[in-house]
């Protein structure tokens, strides 16, 4: 395990919650990723889903001191899905990290008592979500260490040491 690689809160409205972020934590600039699509993603049961309106959201990523923070409007998921995220405003979404082994990190996190929810990738990028369990009240991420998530804090962390607080929300 590499450590805590980024909180993720779920906003119902994406730039207002990035300039509220900028103006009241100088938090910034936010890249974002539009209707984030993946390749794969399939439920802890074994279904594979290929709707893309099963979860579509867009995510914005800022270095916030070492670690990344994620705001995520989402605007269709369903139900089932929403539940096991446990969607809401009011709280922290959750909580990811970075593991070279999915599989062992996810065996580790299931002894625990933590439920997988899913399985998804996008591009060279691949995460396992689970429930929090006796471990939190919110799910957890685990992405795979790679180049895109390994490089991720730094490349945000050069984009707000270059930031003049202006164009806060900037397309990957």
């Amino acid at each position: 395990m590499k450590g805590l690689h980024h909180v993720g809160y779920w906003v119902p409205d994406l730039p207002a919650a990035a300039e509220r972020m900028a103006r009241t934590l100088g938090i910034g600039p936010f890249l974002v990723h539009r209707h984030v699509s993946f390749d794969a993603f399939r439920m802890a049961d074994g279904t594979e889903i290929t709707d893309p309106a099963f979860f579509d959201h867009s995510a914005a990523f800022a270095a916030w001191g070492p670690i990344v923070l994620e705001l995520a409007e989402v605007h269709s998921v369903d139900e089932g899905l929403a539940a096991a995220y446990g969607i809401a405003f009011d709280r922290i979404g959750h909580v990811s990290w970075v593991t070279d082994d999915l599989e062992a990190e996810g065996a580790r996190l299931e002894a625990a008592g933590c439920r997988p929810i899913h399985r998804a990738t996008t591009g060279a990028v691949q995460v396992a979500w689970y429930d929090g369990g006796p471990l939190f009240p919110h799910p957890i991420e685990l992405h795979r260490a790679g180049p895109p998530i390994l490089a991720m804090h730094g490349r945000l962390a050069a984009a707000a040491a270059d930031w003049d607080g202006r164009a806060l929300l900037r397309g990957i």
